[in-house]
């Protein structure tokens, strides 16, 4: 049981890792999808 103890640590260092991941994702979807309206506006007015 002394072992999992140890591990807890690491499990939170990546943990932190993947929700910073998610976050700059989530920040380049809204990108995308603000890109894309763009590019569907200018398609639109053509």
């Amino acid at each position: 049981m002394e072992f999992i103890g140890l591990l807890a640590p690491v499990a939170f260092v990546f943990a932190m890792a993947a929700l910073t991941q998610v976050g700059a994702l989530r920040k380049e979807m809204a990108e995308l999808k603000e890109e894309l309206t763009r590019i569907k506006g200018k398609r639109e007015n053509h």
